[in-house]
């Protein structure tokens, strides 16, 4: 029962126990001498701990105070009647009161969740003994049977006094005056509790009623027939004692519907819904359909923690969406966690917290999200944003291309090509996480707006996929394909060579940047364009750290490729680093990438070096990604923060025959001298 209904009814008890008072002694003071126990240390003792202090639940704190307050009053008595049982009586008192005041001690947290049987045991005892209806009822008996005659109609007077009182503590009388204060045949559902954010509401659910999430409900006054707003179930809380329902309300806030502490919650018919529909069209039931939870302490700018409502179908990679005033700021679900507090009765409630990271507003002029610079608001709820919710439409530009999306929505995650290019790119994650197929699509775009796209390719994989790719299998052949204007996709495979690789990954990178600085205009000195990119596939092989490198002396030729990489983007020239673990790759080109594409990992390495792109919270995701799931941050993005996508999915079959030769470009040269011996054979003839 709530405070003011407890302090009502002790009001009403003790005006009943005046009067009995006034039937015993002739006055309304309170009597002295040892017989006036049963008033000081009984049934007023009995009302002020029941409806005044214990008008929840009984604390161990509660048990000592009583406990203490039967010993000193029982000491004051002399020579009592009965003297055996009040001994026993006050002794056992200061047991039970020094057992209390042992479990009254804050033993830390770990140590209250711990499963100890026997703690849990003695606090049951002791909250059961020591209660104020309990240990008090006791000093009342036996002080009846001590100085009054059980025969006289006075005594049995006090005993149905005191038998009144603990049939009213005992009994639901909230849920008695709550229904006769309703219209009838109203069921009600629970009383509001407290406010848990300007729009939702915490109730305590009645015993023996239920409620489904998403159930519409009302609220109404104490003593009024109508619903004067609409809430939806969005959740419950459950402890020892009782069950908390939240309640999100519709279109209103907690002060424009006038919730307080005497506001019911009531079931509603489809006639009321339809009538608070037609009178507000802006009615969101679907919205708030979505609501998976509220804002929890231990939010910050970046980041939120979530406490979880009901079993919401939310996984890594989730979308979450939080209004902060008329803007909506987007948050990724990375983490969640199983987390207990204190309850009532020494129990403990679980509950699900989980933790997101920002991704930003939607700026539908740039086609990704933007960061928000606050923090969102405490308890404020947390929606869900699934695939069934539209997403902003975006028209990409020439230059942009869609990856893919952010997991289980309809919201797209976007890149610049020229980007990827010329500020270099990362792509990182073990094996069968979709690399590769990843590698394949950015070559075939980058291909399709022009730019000639140079594979090294250690492992023969890259001609079985890339159907419009020829070999470039010849000394010569990288410059005829960079001059032709009918291939934009070359293969050199490093098998085909007698050279290590890292020397022909430095020789290709030294003819490609040879090739773009003849090919640059002056309008390209401000503004480079992509013209050629150069992917390094099992980087690890062509471009490893020094202390991974199979020949000392081959180090000078790394350094090389690592000072082409730095220079490289004034004239164009771009390069895609596909790898499976960081530790194996210099650095010095590494640190060159300004977008990086991370799928799972596992290696420690990799972790404290992504941990400069993203930030460990992020990295902390990446050995459980999905396949064909990673994290796009950096320049070529287009949201200004990390953010996890679902690449898009690709089928593609594997070639049956080897990809062609470049075709050998005739010498100027040779095709002259070939041109007179056709003159002279004709001649001849």
């Amino acid at each position: 029962m709530s405070k003011n209904i407890n302090l009502g009814i002790f009001c009403a008890l003790a005006f009943v126990l005046l009067a009995l008072l006034w039937l015993h002694t002739g006055k309304l003071v309170p009597p002295s001498g040892p017989d006036a126990i049963w008033f000081h240390a009984g049934l007023m003792a009995l009302l002020v701990g029941r409806f005044i202090v214990e008008y929840r639940f009984t604390k161990p704190n509660d048990v000592f105070v009583n406990c203490l307050a039967v010993f000193v009053s029982v000491s004051t008595l002399s020579n009592p009647p009965n003297a055996a049982w009040w001994e026993t009586l006050r002794w056992s008192a200061l047991m039970i009161g020094s057992v209390a005041l042992f479990l009254g001690w804050d033993p830390g947290r770990e140590a209250r969740l711990e499963n100890n049987p026997w703690r849990r045991a003695t606090y049951q005892i002791v909250t059961r003994l020591g209660r104020a209806e309990v240990i008090f009822s006791i000093v009342f008996v036996l002080a009846l049977l001590s100085y009054f005659d059980v025969n006289e109609p006075r005594t049995r007077l006090f005993a149905i006094t005191w038998a009144l009182f603990l049939l009213v503590a005992n009994l639901n009388l909230e849920g008695v005056i709550r229904h006769r204060r309703t219209s009838r045949g109203r069921r009600i559902i629970g009383m509001a509790h407290s406010l848990l954010a300007p729009s939702i509401v915490f109730c305590r659910r009645m015993p023996g009623e239920k409620v489904r999430l998403h159930e519409v409900v009302g609220f109404m006054q104490a003593g009024s027939k109508q619903c004067h707003c609409l809430g939806l179930v969005i959740g419950e809380r459950s402890s020892a004692s009782e069950t908390r329902v939240a309640v999100a309300l519709i279109n209103q806030t907690v002060e424009e519907a006038d919730i307080n502490d005497r506001s019911i919650m009531v079931e509603v018919s489809a006639k009321e819904c339809e009538v608070f529909a037609a009178r507000d069209k802006n009615i969101t039931l679907n919205e708030l359909r979505r609501v998976v939870g509220t804002v929890a302490r231990g939010t910050n700018i970046s980041r939120i923690k979530f406490e979880v409502f009901g079993a919401p179908a939310i996984s890594a990679g989730s979308l979450l969406q939080v209004k902060s005033g008329p803007a909506s700021v987007y948050y990724q679900v990375f983490e969640g966690l199983i987390d207990e507090e204190a309850s009532l009765r020494e129990s403990t409630r679980a509950f699900v917290e989980g933790e997101a990271e920002q991704v930003g507003s939607w700026d539908d002029e740039r086609g990704g999200f933007e960061t928000h610079d606050w923090v969102a608001r405490e308890r404020a709820p947390v929606f869900l944003v699934g695939e069934d919710q539209p997403a902003p439409a975006y028209e990409l530009k020439a230059d942009e291309i869609t990856l893919g999306a952010v997991p289980r929505s309809r919201y797209q995650v976007n890149a610049c090509i020229n980007d990827l290019i010329l500020y270099h790119t990362g792509i990182l994650g073990v094996t069968g996480s979709g690399k590769s197929f990843l590698t394949f699509r950015l070559i075939e775009e980058a291909a399709a707006k022009g730019v000639k796209v140079v594979c090294i390719d250690p492992t023969g994989d890259y001609q079985k996929y890339l159907g419009d790719a020829v070999m470039l299998d010849r000394k010569g052949a990288c410059r005829d394909f960079l001059d032709s204007a009918d291939h934009n996709i070359g293969i050199l495979e490093t098998a085909s060579f007698s050279e290590t690789p890292i020397k022909q990954a430095r020789s290709m990178a030294s003819l490609c940047l040879d090739w773009c600085k003849k090919q640059r205009t002056a309008e390209e000195v401000m503004e480079p364009k992509p013209k050629v990119l150069i992917v390094l596939e099992e980087a690890h092989l062509l471009i490893p750290e020094w202390n991974f490198n199979p020949q000392k002396s081959l180090q000078e030729e790394v350094n090389k490729t690592s000072q082409i990489v730095l220079q490289a983007r004034k004239y164009g020239l771009g390069f895609l680093i596909v790898a499976q673990r960081t530790a194996n790759v210099t650095k010095s080109v590494l640190n060159q990438c300004n977008t990086m594409i991370a799928l799972q990992q596992f290696d420690e390495t990799g972790f404290d070096f992504l941990k400069n792109y993203m930030g460990a919270f992020h990295v902390k995701s990446l050995p459980n990604l999905k396949p064909r799931h990673g994290i796009l941050v950096g320049k070529a993005s287009l949201s200004r923060r990390p953010v996890m996508v679902h690449f898009s999915e690709q089928i593609r079959e594997l070639r049956e025959d080897a990809a062609p030769s470049m075709p050998e470009r005739p010498n100027p040269k040779q095709q002259a001298v070939r041109a007179e011996n056709a003159v002279a054979t004709s001649d001849g003839a």
